[in-house]
This record gives C-alpha cells, sequence and structure tokens, in this order.
C-alpha cells in the first residue's frame, strides 16, 4: 500500500510515499478517498472534471491540488478515482479527475492542512510526503 493512515488526536494524518510525483499525488488522493469512505449506490454516474493549479513549489502545488479535488468532491457529490495528468511541474499541473456520484460519505473532511506538509525524497529515494486532514 502507498500510503497509511496514522493516529492524530483530533484529524485523519496519512504518511504517502512512492516513486514519482504523479504517483505520489495519486495515491494521496487515494488516501483521502479511503478517509472520506463513500457510499456508492449500484449504478454510479460517471462524472469528470478538470483541474488546473499553480503555487510556488511541489509542497504547495500538492496541498493546492488536494483542496481543489475535495472542492470537486463536495460540489459534485463524486468520488474521483482516476486521474489524468496532461501537465506536471514542481509547481503547476493540469489535469482531468473522473469518478463516480457517492450516495453520501462516512467522514467529513473539512480541509487538507499545512500542518506537517513537506513533500520531499525519504532514504529509499522516494518522494514522500505527511499530509493531516482537518476532519
Amino acid at each position: 500500500m502507498p500510503y497509511e493512515i496514522l493516529e492524530h488526536t483530533a484529524d485523519v494524518r496519512v504518511r504517502v510515499h512512492a516513486a514519482t510525483l504523479v504517483e505520489l499525488f495519486s495515491d494521496t488522493v487515494q488516501a483521502m478517498n479511503e478517509i472520506l469512505d463513500p457510499t456508492l449506490p449500484q449504478q454510479a454516474e460517471t462524472v469528470t472534471a478538470d483541474i488546473s493549479v499553480e503555487a510556488p513549489d511541489v509542497t504547495a502545488l500538492l496541498i493546492d491540488f488536494l483542496n481543489d479535488v475535495l472542492l470537486q468532491t463536495e460540489l459534485q457529490r463524486t468520488t474521483f478515482r482516476d486521474i489524468a495528468f496532461h501537465t506536471f511541474t514542481d509547481n503547476a499541473l493540469l489535469a482531468t479527475l473522473s469518478g463516480s456520484r457517492f450516495e453520501c460519505l462516512r467522514c467529513d473532511i473539512k480541509a487538507v492542512t499545512w500542518h506537517e506538509a513537506d513533500v520531499r525524497r525519504n532514504s529509499r529515494d522516494e518522494w514522500e510526503t505527511i499530509i493531516v486532514f482537518d476532519i
């Protein structure tokens, strides 16, 4: 599993690691989806959304991207499982999200926080970060 949910006193904290930045971003969305734990109808409608994000560095890019995905999740009542990155640099991305409409979420994430966020290479030369979700 490319991520693990860690103990945190009031929020939900995850550590994510991946071979590439694209995988790190995708895997962090999957971790967020696991936390949200959506209830899907038997025949879920497929929805797509485009996201464009610019940021001063890769950590800010990840936080802003996750908050945009979270916003689209809430606005469109959709859990996004597939991400196609059309452009991806250390400070900008353009992506198309696709997923399924849900009936409800078992957990409400208010925001993706900056607390502990730092996208970096670990000792195994993988990309890694810790993300704290405000619930």
